[in-house]
């Protein structure tokens, strides 16, 4: 989250009280609330509720109030479109309930059946680190495949008989798309901040080469793996529709696509062996959804012109709370733009990173570790094999400080490592891209072997 924090005592507090107001004469109650390791649009809270019935495991989504990555946050939209899809053979968690008044917990919320199972890591991202690191090539290749299948389960859903017209249904023409247009070009004038060249020349090339879409389809606007849940190998969930839309479903097979390359090569890190590539992806989405993807050059530079605006965004929300960030110029030169700048010919705004591998380069990263506990140690990855050592190291590549206590809490899991990078509380000195590939190892060797 890049807003404020909430009380999780107050919201605890508030919680037990409307479920028990929900259930009256039942003595519900509740576990310490816990937050999930991704997600930076909401607020979203984990928690076990035991009541006569037994213990449900929730997840308590909460519509942001100081800060908003897109210009509204409608719950109401992301509820209805959930409900709908019970039942479709699209598997999304159970909503219990919506809340619109802000009384209980600050803010409107809903509530929802909490599904367990894996979710690839988004930050740092799958390709780094997260159970796909321990999977075989084959094993990552199903996974990616069982998420297309779902892809294309989405797409052939009948949103018109599942009451999804109030997401708006297109007439025919170019206006599913003049639409998607009109809304991410209100959103980058909402976005503000310096001017924003290539994001610019990406939308008037999207407006230039409009075009009348074979068909229209639920799209889920966020497709990507790090949004599934799976288990055994299958998808047991598919969360975050907020994005979702009534369109041309190669919007999706775009976002897929960019998404992964974003953060793995666009990352300046190489992708996972097993994970199928762009052309490969789109060749078994066709088969899957038994439909050709015809623009696959417009999907990627829509994909990246949609990120660019929401990194846009972030970046300067960043700048405002004082946390670092990966370019000097990161609102304007950052991944998505950098990518653009190539599909469109464009001068680049920065530099596009080169993939580093780390079984081909030597990587040294200090770590400074203040208070109680505390102490000087740096990782030594050679070759791909990374050891620890007492002491300081010259010329590190990445520096990071923190507390001990707040490295402990990080390293098992009871503090955020984005909350506590945006938070101030863990900085990063250095190349944060070479540090999330590193991620893995330095979490086994956080703690001194004896």
């Amino acid at each position: 989250m890049l807003g404020r924090q909430r009380d999780l005592d107050a919201v605890q507090a508030g919680l037990a009280a409307w479920l028990r107001a929900r259930r009256p004469g039942d003595d519900v109650r509740l576990s310490a609330l816990t937050t999930p390791k991704a997600g930076i649009s909401n607020e979203t809270f984990l928690v076990e509720a035991t009541a006569s019935a037994g213990v449900e495991r929730l997840v308590v989504r909460v519509a942001p109030t100081d800060f908003l990555v897109f210009p509204e946050y409608d719950l109401a939209r992301q509820v209805g479109i959930m409900r709908a899809l019970a039942g479709s053979g699209v598997p999304v968690p159970r909503v219990v309930a919506l809340e619109e008044d802000a009384r209980h917990l600050g803010s409107a919320f809903y509530v929802m059946d909490r599904i367990e199972g894996d979710v690839p890591s988004e930050v740092p991202p799958y390709h780094a680190f997260g159970f796909c690191l321990d999977l075989a090539p084959e094993e990552r290749a199903a996974l990616w495949w069982r998420g297309v299948e779902t892809l294309a389960r989405i797409h052939a859903l009948d949103w018109r008989r599942l009451g999804l017209a109030f997401l708006g249904e297109p007439r025919d023409g170019t206006e599913a798309l003049d639409r998607q247009l009109a809304y991410w070009e209100r959103y980058l004038d909402w976005v503000g901040g310096p001017p924003q060249p290539v994001l610019r020349a990406a939308l008037a090339w999207l407006q230039s080469h409009r075009y009348v879409p074979r068909r229209l389809a639920l799209c889920w606007g966020d497709a990507r793996l790090p949004n599934m849940i799976f288990r055994d190998g299958a998808v047991v969930g598919v969360l975050d529709w907020e994005m979702a839309f009534v369109g041309d479903p190669e919007a999706d097979v775009g976002w897929w696509i960019f998404m992964d390359w974003a953060t793995s090569e666009g990352y300046g890190f190489p992708r996972l062996a097993g994970f199928p590539g762009a052309e490969e992806t789109i060749r078994g989405y066709e088969m899957r959804a038994g439909v050709q993807v015809e623009r696959p050059l417009y999907q990627e530079i829509f994909a990246a012109f949609r990120f660019g605006i929401i990194m846009a965004r972030i970046a300067l929300r960043l700048q405002e709370i004082g946390a670092p960030t990966p370019t000097e110029h990161f609102e304007t030169d950052n991944v998505a733009t950098q990518r653009l700048a190539v599909l469109l010919g464009l001068p680049p705004p920065g530099g596009q990173r080169d993939v580093i591998r780390l079984d081909e380069v030597t990587v040294r990263v200090q770590f400074h570790l203040t208070g109680p506990g505390g102490g000087s140690w740096y990782v030594l990855s050679r070759s791909g094999e990374a050891t620890r050592h007492d002491g300081t190291v010259a010329e590190p590549a990445v520096t990071v400080i923190a507390s001990a206590a707040d490295w402990d809490a990080i390293q098992e899991g009871r503090l955020d490592r984005t909350e506590a990078f945006l938070g101030g509380r863990l900085r990063v000195d250095g190349d944060l891209s070479l540090l999330m590939q590193l991620e893995q190892a330095i979490s086994r060797l956080a703690r001194p072997t004896c």
